[in-house]
């Protein structure tokens, strides 16, 4: 049966079980604290924007809870090798595990968060685990044209907004394509994927935004960690195409080897500029374009509930 507005926060409790069931099936072979790395959740974005999305197309409960788990692990598994990249210290607000123990136990959790995602996706059906396979080379291409452009100063909004659909969009993409093979709703097929990617691109740019202006101890991962890894996110991007700030700018972040304080001063600055804001009006666009398919989705009550979640993804401050 379809997701109802009353049953989401059930659904999101069964998503969690099923993770926690993942974690106890692999305990006795990697131990216990190896596999809470690959099942535990963060905020259950992901999950939530998958139940809602099911909910406003009536595809069936049991599909989307299993579509959730597989956003979950598959996430899981880009975290992990992405914190091996960015060698990164914290997230979630615990400690990584390339941190406790070492960057190749923490890429062999990756892999084994992916086969497990890939496993709830072929229980979906064949279609699920391609589409899912393909959404991995996706965000991986996306991740290696982030690392190739670490440190350029010329990458280009345009540039970013299609390495975001790929890194963060793929996934989503995924789900929303599964949702709409799964409804048994008329709709326009290419809607519930074209959301779903928006979302995730939603969904960077305020994390990237966050990078600036939320404290580690808000974020739960390193303060500062696109400035330490030499990237570029949209608000930088901003200050950069401004004529009079370029070279204020590429002051500071050229500081940032030899001034601790160069985060501090480069959020001051962008926040200063109007550029954070800018990012933020960004981010407002992709919301008004989302509604927009929002509203053409078959199940009215339902979409509401998700065009206001949308809404809060993007205002969010953790």
């Amino acid at each position: 049966m379809p997701i109802s507005l009353l049953k989401v926060e059930d659904s999101l409790t069964r998503v969690r079980a099923g993770l926690e069931s993942r974690a106890r099936r692999i305990e006795g072979r990697v131990g216990a604290e190896l596999a809470a790395f690959v099942s535990r959740p963060g905020k259950m974005l992901r999950s939530r924007f998958c139940l809602l999305l099911a909910g406003a197309l009536g595809a069936p409960e049991d599909k989307a809870e299993g579509a959730s788990r597989a956003l979950e692990l598959v996430h899981n598994a880009s975290l992990l090798h992405d914190d091996c990249v960015d060698e990164a210290t914290l997230r979630r607000s615990h400690p990584t595990p390339n941190a406790v123990f070492n960057i190749p136990t923490a890429l062999l959790l990756g892999d084994l968060a992916f086969s497990q995602g890939l496993e709830e996706a072929v229980d979906i059906s064949p279609s699920a685990a391609r589409l899912l396979v393909t959404a991995v080379r996706e965000m991986t291409v996306g991740e290696l044209q982030e690392e190739f452009l670490k440190g350029s100063v010329e990458l280009s909004v345009d540039a970013y907004m299609g390495i975001c659909s790929r890194k963060t969009g793929a996934l989503f993409e995924w789900a929303g394509a599964v949702l709409s093979e799964l409804s048994p709703f008329p709709h326009d097929q290419a809607d519930p994927p074209r959301l779903a990617c928006a979302a995730g691109i939603l969904l960077q740019i305020v994390d990237d935004i966050h990078d600036y202006t939320l404290p580690e101890r808000a974020s739960g991962k390193d303060e500062g960690q696109d400035l330490k890894n030499r990237r570029l996110t949209l608000p930088c991007l901003y200050a950069l195409q401004d004529p009079k700030s370029r070279e204020g700018f590429l002051a500071l972040w050229n500081s940032a080897g030899t001034d601790p304080k160069a985060a501090e001063k480069i959020s001051k600055f962008l926040k200063d500029g109007g550029f954070v804001q800018k990012a933020r009006d960004k981010g407002r666009e992709l919301v008004d374009s989302m509604a927009a398919m929002v509203r053409k989705l078959p199940c009215k009550a339902e979409a509401a509930e998700l065009a206001f979640f949308v809404e809060l993804l993007a205002k969010r401050e953790f």
